[in-house]
């Protein structure tokens, strides 16, 4: 048996970084990571200026940098392959340090490992599997490992990821939607629109992902039906027929090589919802906590705010009951308005009906009109703005935009009920969509009266963090 002040369950991306967060030099960590390596599975790669900040603040910017991180500027969204994609850069974002970060999730892992694993007071595991939270008087006291050995800590912070093994433990039941399969694979360097940017292509049946990697190869994140599930041949047929008609070229060709030369790699895209993260002594973190569809690459952010947060309340109240209490009601504070803006816009870009169209229209039109639409959402989009009341109100302006472009072309066309017909559609959906909103809010608030606060009004700010090597 071993003592510990902190037990992590999981040594990837998450739990690295909330072992960094923790090490102060006094606490005594131990990180179990149940494999030997880093998982060669498709992870997250991208992450928001947010997300940069805080490893900026945990002096792991600068290694991930030297390794092969490079900067990302913005997102571009295009509406089929030939329409010039409209640019939404994170240096419109007040405060915003302007880039965020692209790496190989491999790669991302390997440093990590390296630069926290010699911190004083950190000892990482290799090939330690645990099989169940050790609960005593009413508490849990840490982890036991398969083979029956035992790391006891008073907090045991879980980071396993999205399936974890570990969240009935604490007793957060969890509402898991299977929403689609994603086909990731690299092409050849090739450029595309906008440099700098990563690029969603809008038109096939969901979201194309597509960004610059180390050396200029592109990654491809293309949205699957269900139905389409991971026959080899269905799955390359429908990128064929259905996505690469809705990219540019030269990327379009690009994928239709890259395909050809190896299989692209199928992952199941889940909505993981939970209303509940600590229980004495425990606290999921990063995707153990729940997770949205990676359309807005959120996934790494979300999970450096968790170790910003958790880090901070254990500083503030020096006791870990009281710590996990707090961190618990400004995770959902922060998490709550991410799953929102996900879930409405893959709705809108899913959506096949006439008022998701007209919407999907009067949504580039709002982009279109200035740069403060533009850093409103992506003040959203990034984590900047997590107020629901602000996504609401950024709802609201997209629907104004969509009524006043679907008029136009009704009276351009002079037909008749056309202007009518087109403001019942836009009705329809939006209410629907503003309807789903409000019921997962209510919910939130009846089980928690004291998320009120963090789901309407501004999170405290973090100390700027220096853009030195950014």
């Amino acid at each position: 048996m071993t003592d510990a002040d902190v037990v992590i369950v999981g040594g990837g991306f998450t739990g690295m970084c909330a072992a960094r967060a923790l090490a102060d030099g006094r606490r005594k960590i131990v990180v179990l990571e149940a494999l030997n390596g880093p998982a060669q599975s498709f992870r997250g790669e991208l992450m928001h200026p947010l997300g940069v900040d805080a490893l900026a603040r945990l002096g792991l910017l600068e290694p991930l940098q030297r390794d092969g991180g490079i900067p990302v500027d913005g997102f571009a969204v295009a509406l089929g392959g030939t329409m010039t994609p409209i640019p939404l850069p994170y240096g419109e974002i007040a405060g915003s340090r302007g880039h965020g970060l692209v790496m190989s999730h491999p790669a991302m892992v390997n440093t990590l490992r390296r630069e926290v694993a010699g911190n004083r007071g950190v000892e990482l595991r290799m090939g330690a599997r645990v099989s169940e939270l050790i609960r005593e008087g009413g508490a849990v006291q840490g982890v036991r490992m398969v083979g029956g050995d035992e790391v006891r800590a008073p907090l045991t912070i879980v980071s396993d990821g999205r399936h974890s093994k570990l969240r009935d433990g604490v007793g957060a039941a969890e509402e898991t939607r299977l929403l689609s399969f994603t086909a990731a694979f690299l092409t050849e360097a090739v450029p595309l629109p906008r440099e700098g940017y990563g690029h969603v292509f809008l038109g096939a049946w969901g979201p194309i992902l597509a960004y610059a990697v180390k050396g200029g190869r592109v990654r491809l994140c293309i949205d699957l039906p269900v139905e389409i599930g991971k026959k080899h041949e269905a799955v390359l047929e429908f990128i064929r027929t259905e996505c690469m008609p809705n990219v540019p070229e030269p990327l379009r060709s690009a994928i239709g090589r890259a395909i050809v030369e190896a299989p692209p790699e199928l992952c199941a895209t889940h909505a993981i919802t939970t209303r509940r993260c600590t229980s004495p002594g425990v606290a999921l973190v990063g995707d153990s906590g729940g997770c949205a569809h990676p359309l807005t690459a959120g996934g790494m952010t979300i999970a450096l705010n968790d170790i910003s947060t958790l880090a901070e309340e254990l500083d503030r109240t020096g006791t870990v009951a009281s710590a996990l209490e707090r961190y618990q009601d400004r995770r959902y504070g922060f998490v709550r308005a991410r799953e929102i803006v996900v879930d409405v816009l893959y709705d809108l870009f899913r959506r096949d009906d006439e008022g998701a169209k007209t919407l999907r229209q009067g949504l580039l039109r709002y982009w279109n009109s200035g740069p403060r639409a533009r850093s409103a959402s992506m003040s959203l989009l990034s984590g900047r703005e997590s107020r629901i009341s602000a996504f609401v109100a950024e709802y609201l302006a997209v629907v104004s935009a969509s009524a006043r472009g679907a008029l136009e072309v009704a009276t351009a066309k002079q037909q008749r009920g056309a202007r009518r017909a087109a403001a019942s559609h836009l009705a329809v959906t939006s209410f629907d969509q503003l309807t789903r909103t409000a019921k997962l809010v209510y919910l939130d608030l009846r089980r928690r009266p004291t998320l009120r606060a963090g789901l309407f009004t501004s999170p405290r700010p973090r100390p700027a963090a220096s853009a030195a090597g950014a």
